[in-house]
């Protein structure tokens, strides 16, 4: 009899097992199922914040940048800028001036840079990168992104530097190489105003050439589709501290062996900070898929942990009476 019941145990632990599996793999599904564990709701209010007063639970690095990023900046002069405006333009032209080919990088903030210098990555090693070198420029920057997925992963990501002499944010997609104004207008706009522009008044927007440098989209109406694609899936990651992830916990470990490993291990395993939906009507169905994939996979892994102790238990229990029989 209670053989049949660990067979049934046993059978029922490895059904769990693949339904985890089929929820977690490929990679994709698994990046998805981590942003449906770090995604919070949140509203317009829940961005208009300036760095005096960053809401509770926001990283904010203060850290330093790796030696190679950190001479990098030296050498641009970005610190001799006149303005925050300036010194900002100057980190993209750092950046963006190398770029020639496709292809990530994904791996740690010195190893990224260098993969950059060698004119490769993609928008996220761009902006992690560029979060690292303005701290250590002075500057606040923080970190967007829209999905064209659902939240799931697949999408684009830029930064918004807060400019202290206008006293207010300021739009800049790094990898792209652009900032944006709105027509008749000079002056750069927030991420929350060009969205809103994007859904309501695309044609006002003007898209200009932040630094000198290859354009990710030489056409820029092309690149305002790009936009307005994702325009109704925005969210806000909640940190800056690109340089302080890689420097606690497991990522400072492996990367002693692997700057990817360590990269991979970092973005896999709880480094990263919440995720803050910019959540509307429009997107409520999105947001409600992802949490309910959040609910489906902790259900499951508990599930699954609930049916390995079972197991254990069972097969303990057979070795105690085998020992007293």
């Amino acid at each position: 009899m209670m053989r049949g019941f660990v067979l049934a145990n046993a059978f029922a632990l490895i059904v769990a097992v693949a339904c985890l599996a089929l929820l977690l793999l490929p990679a994709e599904r698994a990046v998805r199922v981590r942003n449906a564990f770090l995604m919070r709701r949140g509203s317009i209010e829940s961005f208009n914040w300036t760095p005096a007063t960053p809401p509770s639970g926001f990283r904010e690095e203060r850290g330093r940048a790796p030696g190679v990023i950190e001479a990098a900046v030296d050498e641009a002069g970005v610190r001799d800028a006149g303005s925050d405006w300036q010194r900002a333009r100057r980190l993209v032209e750092m950046l963006v001036r190398h770029a020639h080919h496709e292809g990530g990088i994904r791996a740690d903030l010195a190893t990224t840079f260098e993969g950059i210098v060698a004119g490769y990555g993609y928008c996220a090693d761009y902006v992690r990168v560029y979060l690292a070198a303005a701290a250590s420029a002075g500057l606040f920057c923080r970190q967007w992104a829209f999905s064209f997925d659902g939240f799931g992963g697949h999408g684009h990501t830029f930064v918004e530097l807060y400019d202290r002499q206008r006293a207010g944010w300021a739009f800049i997609d790094v990898y792209n190489n652009v900032y944006a104004v709105l027509a008749g207008t000079e002056v750069p706009v927030n991420a929350l105003a060009l969205r809103d522009a994007l859904l309501h008044a695309p044609g006002s927007i003007e898209f200009r050439q932040a630094a000198p440098g290859r354009l990710g989209f030489p056409h820029f109406e092309k690149l305002l589709d790009y936009y307005r694609r994702g325009a109704g899936h925005w969210y806000l990651w909640w940190g800056n501290d690109v340089v302080t992830r890689e420097q606690n916990g497991l990522a400072r470990i492996l990367r002693l062996i692997s700057g990817r490993l360590a990269h991979l291990a970092g973005s896999a395993f709880g480094s990263l900070p919440p995720l803050v939906v910019l959540a509307t009507s429009e997107n409520e169905d999105a947001i409600a898929r992802m949490e309910g994939l959040r609910r489906r996979v902790l259900g499951v892994a508990v599930l699954c942990v609930a049916l390995l102790a079972s197991l254990v238990g069972q097969l303990g229990w057979q070795v105690f009476n085998r020992g007293h029989a």
